[in-house]
């Protein structure tokens, strides 16, 4: 059966669609016209009327009744079928499932009318009151699940708003945050998201060090020579050709004279004027030249010279005495450097450590899951920044992570580095690479990670952020 026949329900299905539409744009009538967002809401209206139909054509408690209103038109319609009482009388116990009156009918049957002509009104009373109870029903279904639609779709637009109130706190563009999500963001991790996020508006100096990550490097130095072919068009006067007219001159052209000149020879008066005037090479003619396109290709080999910033590589600090306050500091620096460094198509190598390490990459594809999963552990164990540094040092050494920058973020509470491990460390930073360190707490390291690292901040709740070197 097609319940989309139905005019007054088509209009309450058309209804929600508009209201669903002004909801959506009156909540984002400034960000930017997104298509994305746009495509993802025509979807979303298109799947509620799909799932509308399906619940309908499984859950309508007049489809059986009007099965039977059909077989009763047929045998109506059909010449060759002869209508009986007990015909009738089955037809009236159909009809008595939508409608308590029916007893008129039946009185109608005793006094022996046309059985033809009574059973085809019983049929229109039948149908008449089908279509009354079928349409208050579908009218009832579609605006109880429009309300539960229009809510779903005000609660989308709320995680879309949180999502471009973080993106304004990140400073990365908004459609990112909506390129990262993958299906229907828990509300439990959005708001986990927006947790540090608003610590990291609190503490606006994590830009500082955002900005000083990743190494700059030149993506054509690694390929070969590019040819580019420069390809324009000029145009030249051909004066030999006589094609088109492009102006008037003064002469004695006869060929060329505009008709308003040879007009004067029309009468004897004029006729003077002209000869005077084509004694002295005042005749108005046309001028007329050609054009001749070239189309000229110029080969220009060039090596070409585009820099953008290089991978990062994250080492943090999970060990039990960063737990609490120093663990929302790491946190938060590392939750912007992530999402900074992805919205701008670089990838992360995070190593959190504590007496083992744990390593996760973030990309494009998978960087939002994973780093709410991390988000949500919890600090402890002791602490062994060596085996960090170790790893940090083999994943530059592989073609991946060959122009990444290290950031490690610890409160240092640990013993001087061997010095071994800052000869490796040393050795990298010849090749290009730069070691960044963020200390948790009030209290710089000690003189052994001054040989590594470029940079230097401390980052304690009561003061923010202080460059040391």
């Amino acid at each position: 059966m097609k319940q989309f026949d139905n005019d007054s329900y088509k209009n309450e299905i058309k209804r929600t669609e508009i209201m669903a539409r002004g909801v959506f744009h009156s909540s984002f009538n400034n960000i930017n016209n997104d298509s994305r967002l746009e495509e993802e809401l025509e979807i979303k209206i298109t799947k509620w009327k799909k799932d509308l139909n399906v619940f309908i054509n499984d859950n309508n408690p007049y489809q059986d009744n009007k099965t039977e209103l059909d077989i009763a038109l047929k045998r109506l319609k059909n010449k060759d079928i002869k209508i009986t009482e007990e015909d009738i009388l089955n037809d009236l116990n159909n009809f008595s499932i939508l409608s308590n009156d029916t007893e008129f009918w039946k009185n109608r049957l005793y006094i022996k009318n046309n059985l033809n002509v009574l059973k085809k009104n019983i049929i229109s009373a039948w149908e008449k009151t089908y279509n009354k109870k079928n349409n208050d029903w579908l009218i009832h279904t579609v605006k109880e699940r429009r309300d539960k639609f229009i809510t779903d779709i005000e609660s989308w637009i709320n995680l879309l708003k949180k999502l471009k109130y973080m993106s304004n706190i990140l400073r990365i563009k908004t459609g990112v945050l909506w390129d990262f999500r993958v299906g229907e963001l828990e509300e439990e991790d959005i708001s986990l998201l927006k947790r540090w996020a608003d610590f990291i508006n609190e503490y606006k100096d994590i830009e500082v060090i955002c900005d000083s990550m990743g190494r700059r490097i030149d993506i054509e130095k690694s390929l070969k020579n590019i040819e580019l072919k420069n390809t324009y068009s000029s145009t030249n006067k051909k004066i030999s050709s006589k094609e088109e007219i492009v102006g008037i001159y003064f002469a004695k052209d006869i060929e060329n004279i505009i008709p308003e000149e040879l007009s004067l020879l029309c009468n004897e008066d004029s006729e003077k004027l002209f000869k005077l005037k084509y004694i002295e090479n005042r005749l108005m003619c046309f001028d007329k030249s050609a054009y001749v396109f070239n189309n000229d290709i110029e080969n220009i080999v060039k090596a070409g010279h585009r820099e953008r910033k290089g991978d990062m590589i994250i080492c943090i600090d999970t060990s039990g005495s960063m737990k609490g306050i120093n663990e929302y500091i790491a946190k938060a620096v590392m939750f912007k450097m992530v999402m900074q460094a992805l919205s701008e198509n670089r990838n992360v190598y995070l190593i959190n450590f504590s007496t083992e390490i744990y390593t996760c990459k973030f990309t494009r594809e998978n960087g939002l899951e994973d780093l709410i999963k991390f988000l949500k552990l919890s600090y402890h164990g002791g602490s062994d920044i060596y085996k960090a540094l170790y790893e940090a040092n083999r994943i530059m050494n592989t073609s991946s992570f060959r122009n990444a920058d290290v950031l490690v973020l610890s409160d240092f509470i640990m013993e001087d580095m061997p010095s071994n491990l800052a000869d490796m460390c040393s050795k990298q930073k010849n090749n290009g690479n730069k070691y960044f360190a963020v200390s948790i707490g009030r209290f710089p390291f000690g003189y052994s990670y001054r040989r590594v690292f470029n940079k230097h901040w401390i980052f304690d709740i009561d003061n923010g952020i202080k460059e040391i070197y």
